[in-house]
């Protein structure tokens, strides 16, 4: 069988790119090449993500949690499928399984806190948002610092990059006014 670090960098190639069939072409390769890998199962989750397959995202994202249920990513990745259909209680679980998995994971405080704004939970929000700041911050600069980057080579840093404490600081403000 063959190896997937080359569908998988190809599949990041593809994303970063903004060519969505051909990210989800890569990443099924990569999760032909390793059906056990919760990390290509996550990725072609992303890809469906971006491509708006939300059904086949669904799926992807379950797939990475049954194989490793302590997936923060993909739990937290799996709310925003959910958020998007409008469950925003099922997201709320999932961006829960997603802290409790990783504590530090600041991307699922900010998108519990997203969720909480949407059903009018202020306090809540704000305090997720808080903790999503504060995280971000800590992990960002130790990323920086040391070129660390998450187990199976994602950045903790998230899809936001660095930008990501410009928008929760801009929630935050708009919930404290």
């Amino acid at each position: 069988m063959p190896e997937p670090t080359p569908f998988l960098a190809e599949g990041e190639a593809r994303l970063a790119a903004q060519d969505w069939d051909g990210a989800v072409a890569a990443f099924r390769q990569a999760v032909s090449a390793a059906p056990s890998s919760a990390l290509a199962h996550n990725k072609l989750g992303v890809a469906y993500v971006h491509a708006r397959r939300w059904d086949e995202a669904f799926e992807a994202f379950s797939r990475a949690i049954g194989i490793d249920p302590h997936n923060a990513q993909a739990h937290s990745n799996l709310g925003n499928v959910h958020r998007e259909r409008g469950r925003l209680d099922d997201a709320v679980q999932c961006y829960t399984q997603a802290i409790t998995a990783d504590p530090e994971y600041w991307i699922a405080h900010q998108n519990l806190g997203v969720v909480y704004k949407q059903q009018g939970r202020i306090a809540d929000a704000v305090r997720e948002f808080k903790i999503a700041a504060r995280l971000s911050l800590r992990v960002g600069a130790a990323e920086s610092r040391t070129g660390a980057r998450r187990p199976g080579g994602g950045s903790r840093m998230g899809c936001l990059g660095t930008g990501g404490i410009a928008l929760i600081l801009a929630a935050l403000a708009g919930l404290l006014r």
